[in-house]
């Protein structure tokens, strides 16, 4: 009931110099877009990364022991793979190969990036619906499948196959035909994903030995407990060989950008620089607030009001600032999420877990920002002033 009670004169203090306050809350507002941002383009990167491991059509999966990421897998041999079908609970395998090719804009003559994903038309390592209603056409010679999240520096491949046009194209220096499309999303390993049938994928990687793959899926029965499978399959395939669920899998990949690259740290300083602006300014704010009535709170220091009620209005004043500043920089950022999504194809999303996060960081901040403007405040003494 107190603070309730003292509510209005930090509301008073604030809102008295109404341009101040605009001023105020835009400067905080700022930073938190800034730091929503931020945190919006890491989380995309790392949930985009994610998307083609959440599509594996399994529970398990076997890797080099020196893969990094999915762009840039090592590779092992098929046979090593095949090992894991006589295995209590194991109900089947599928490889997945994974390669890079230039691939030709016929109407720009440019080339971009395109990463090739080789998989068995009978049983595919990604479970895409498309995969399955189209797989005649996957099996076509010289023929891809084209995701439709692609930049658009491919060329207008999936506006002519949505009209009932061919689109032909050349794969480092190959003829190549499009038969159909699917929708996985980008990931920085790429451009633009394509999906291929395993036979198709040796004529584009001809030096390639055939037998090698980069990833192999492990599907299991009904009822077999996939970290029991995990384990005697770790035991037996050896120090060269690793399997992991899909969850360890996505962690790893996050892992590895985290880590391995600049993007954490450079998202994390874009962070650290956006909720030091949002504190500096309300410390600017708040410190003018006290400097300019600094004979007020003389005054109700001398009435016999202790420290702890005079920086108890600065405070609140401060987590006014956070509180009003908030919601709208909340909409901004959402606005911002679609427009970067519809621009990059990352999956850069608002989700409650990242606004409570951001609103409780800019409580803390905004609350020390204050406590730091009252330094002189708790210093005062009124026969200073008077």
């Amino acid at each position: 009931m107190k603070l309730i009670k003292r509510t209005p004169i930090a509301w008073l203090q604030l809102s008295h110099r109404p341009l101040r306050l605009a001023a105020a809350l835009a400067g905080v507002g700022f930073a938190n877009v800034l730091v929503f941002f931020q945190l919006g383009l890491s989380g995309g990167l790392y949930d985009s990364q994610k998307r083609p491991i959440q599509q594996f059509n399994g529970s398990l999966a076997v890797i080099p022991r020196r893969y990094t990421n999915f762009g840039e897998p090592a590779g092992f041999p098929r046979s090593r793979l095949t090992q894991v079908l006589g295995f209590q609970g194991v109900r089947g395998v599928s490889p997945l190969r994974l390669g890079k090719l230039q691939w030709l804009n016929p109407k720009t003559q440019e080339s971009t990036q395109a990463l090739v994903m080789g998989v068995d038309p009978g049983n595919p390592a990604l479970k895409l619906p498309e995969l399955t209603m189209q797989r005649s056409s996957l099996q076509l010679q010289a023929g891809v499948l084209f995701d439709k999240a692609s930049k658009t520096s491919a060329g207008p491949v999936t506006s002519s196959l949505e009209q009932g046009q061919s689109f032909t194209t050349e794969l480092n220096g190959q003829r190549t035909s499009v038969n159909g499309l699917f929708q996985l999303g980008l990931t920085f390993a790429a451009d633009i994903n394509l999906i291929t049938s395993t036979s198709n994928f040796q004529s584009l990687f001809p030096e390639r030995d055939p037998d090698e793959i980069q990833i192999g899926v492990v599907q299991l029965h009904s009822g077999a407990d996939a970290s029991d499978v995990q384990s005697q399959l770790n035991k037996v395939l050896g120090p060269s060989l690793q399997v992991l669920s899909m969850e360890e899998l996505q962690l790893r990949e996050v892992k590895h950008w985290k880590r391995n690259t600049s993007f954490g740290l450079i998202f994390g300083l874009g962070v650290l620089v956006g909720f030091s602006v949002g504190g500096i300014v309300v410390y600017q704010i708040l410190y003018s607030e006290v400097s300019e009535h600094i004979s007020e709170y003389a005054t109700m220091k001398a009435m016999g009001y202790d420290d702890r009620f005079v920086v108890a209005i600065i405070i609140q004043e401060s987590v006014i600032l956070a509180s009003l500043a908030f919601l709208p920089s909340l909409l901004v950022s959402t606005l911002l999420y679609r427009v970067l999504m519809q621009a990059t194809g990352l999956l850069v999303v608002m989700s409650f877990s990242r606004a409570a996060l951001v609103f409780t960081m800019t409580l803390l901040l905004c609350s020390g920002s204050g406590w730091l403007a009252t330094s002189k405040l708790r210093r005062l003494d009124p026969a200073d002033v008077f």
